[in-house]
């Protein structure tokens, strides 16, 4: 696994071990992500949840985040984001939470105004078994988090309204079988002269790797 571009471009970090219960986004997912979301990252406190490699989360601080806070419940994978941190030279710019995500969704409350950047990578069945509690996850996110904030989710299913609040707010991108979801809360898209909610567009699917869970 690299880091994409930014500062730490090029950067190797550890991925799982083998045959670990984990699927890392793939570099080309995660490069068509900060394609898009990338030039809204300097300033930012960037949240990397269910952050498994915690190499979302790093790819936010090598372009330009302040901070990066870490919610992760794995134990193991808790030690893999610290080396990944270590290996990067970011230990005076994060945080690591043992805890699980949807309590961290519960309790957070942002401590200033300023814009948020939130990234959701859950292993693909927390869509299937745990669809209520994702869903209530993210509109606790988009009632919190200060305008301008940007949230961003990765899913292997057709996402929908009951998984997505106000749905018609999202941009969906595909990617083969991965789908994308970004939104904007209440203010200028990626992208200049894009509009807040930002435009339903089909991904090729072409030379895709095939990835493996952050």
């Amino acid at each position: 696994m690299r880091i994409i571009a930014g500062q730490r471009r090029g950067h190797k970090i550890d991925g799982p071990r083998p045959k670990a219960d984990m699927r890392p986004t793939s570099d080309l997912v995660r490069e068509s992500l900060f394609n898009i979301v990338g030039e809204l990252m300097p300033g930012r406190i960037a949240v990397d949840l269910f952050a498994g490699t915690g190499a979302v989360g790093l790819e936010a601080l090598s372009r330009g985040a302040e901070r990066a806070i870490f919610i992760e419940k794995n134990r193991e994978n808790v030690g893999l984001i610290h080396r990944n941190i270590a290996i990067l030279r970011y230990q005076d710019r994060t945080q690591v939470h043992l805890t699980d995500a949807y309590r961290w969704a519960r309790t957070f409350e942002p401590v200033e105004q300023a814009p948020m950047a939130v990234f959701l990578d859950p292993p693909y069945r927390e869509y299937e078994i745990h669809r209520r509690q994702m869903s209530q996850l993210l509109g606790s996110l988009v009632a919190k988090l200060p305008a301008d904030s940007v949230i961003a989710l990765e899913a292997r299913r057709a996402l929908d309204g009951e998984i997505l609040p106000d749905f018609e707010s999202w941009d969906i991108r595909r990617y083969g079988d991965t789908q994308i979801a970004i939104r904007v809360l209440s203010g200028a898209a990626p992208g200049p002269g894009s509009e807040a909610r930002l435009a339903v567009r089909q991904e090729p699917a072409a030379d895709r790797e095939e990835e493996a869970d952050v």
